[in-house]
This record gives C-alpha cells, structure tokens and sequence, in this order.
C-alpha cells in the first residue's frame, strides 16, 4: 500500500485556496438541529477543510473531515451538485469514510485507501467521515465545475 503522508504535507502547504467549514456554516444540515445551537452556544468546531491547488483546467482539492458527530450523526461535508454537469474523481488517501452520491435514488459508495472512485455528472455528491481519525481525500475536478450547494440528501449517517 502507498503511504501518502508526506504527498498530503507537501499538498497542505503549497495551496492557492483554503476553505474552511465550520459547524456555522451547515446549520440545518445535520438531523438534531437543538443539539446543533446547544454546542454553537459554546463553541464554534471545525468540520472540515478543503486545500485547492489550480492545474488549469484542472484543479486538485484536499479534503480533510474531523472525525465526530453530532448526535451520533457522523461529520460530513456540506455536499454539492456541479453546475456545469462535469464528472468529479475521489481518491481515498487516509482515514475512513463513505461517499453518498444521488441524482433521484441515494447510493452509499465505501471509499478504499488508494482506488479512484468517479462521481459521474450529474450527481449531488457528499463526503461522510465514519471513522475517528480524519478522513483525508484527494479530489479531481474541472475548473468550471462550480458547486451548487443546498441539496437535500436523502440518506444519513450514524454511529451504532
């Protein structure tokens, strides 16, 4: 197996773009809305980090989840469909996590250390950290792609 611990340092300092997502960011996403306002009350977490790097027309996206939960409901990315139906590529680099992918009917795609795992167009796209250490995943995407976000998925995650 390919350790890609020092890829992902190298890809964490030389970024062009950081966005950082934070449990303010995706209120109404998550089932337990009061347990969401409960802990905003107190604190702020970070859900989740995405690092871009510009290959034009191509860019590359690190994204690194924090393991947690709200509720029992695994941490997950805010998710999107792209605007310019263009196919999107997921590579699982460290931790453990699923991909919900769902254009109509939802389907659960476990993510394996190492494989490609293509998004075809069209579909509305999440990442779920099931895990607890971070979920670490390279993403391939065209430039002109453009997130669209606020979709409803249909499906959720949680602990047992």
């Amino acid at each position: 197996m390919v350790n890609y611990t020092s890829t992902i340092r190298k890809f964490e300092r030389g970024f062009e773009k950081k966005s950082v997502r934070k449990l303010s960011d995706i209120v109404g996403f998550f089932k337990d809305n009061e347990e969401v306002r409960k802990i905003l009350k107190k604190k702020d977490p970070v859900l989740y980090t995405v690092f871009i790097k510009e290959f034009s027309p191509i860019d590359l996206g690190l994204t690194v989840i924090e393991p947690g939960a709200i509720k029992k409901e695994f941490y997950f990315t805010k998710g999107h469909v792209h605007r310019k139906q263009t196919p999107e590529f997921y590579i699982l680099l460290d931790g453990k996590g699923d991909l919900l992918i769902q254009k109509g009917k939802p389907k659960t795609i476990k993510l394996k250390k190492g494989e490609i795992t293509l998004i075809p167009k069209g579909f509305a796209h999440r990442l779920i950290n099931t895990g607890n250490k971070k979920l670490k995943v390279l993403t391939i995407y065209h430039e002109a792609s453009k997130p669209r976000y606020g979709v409803k998925f249909k499906k959720r995650f949680f602990k047992r």
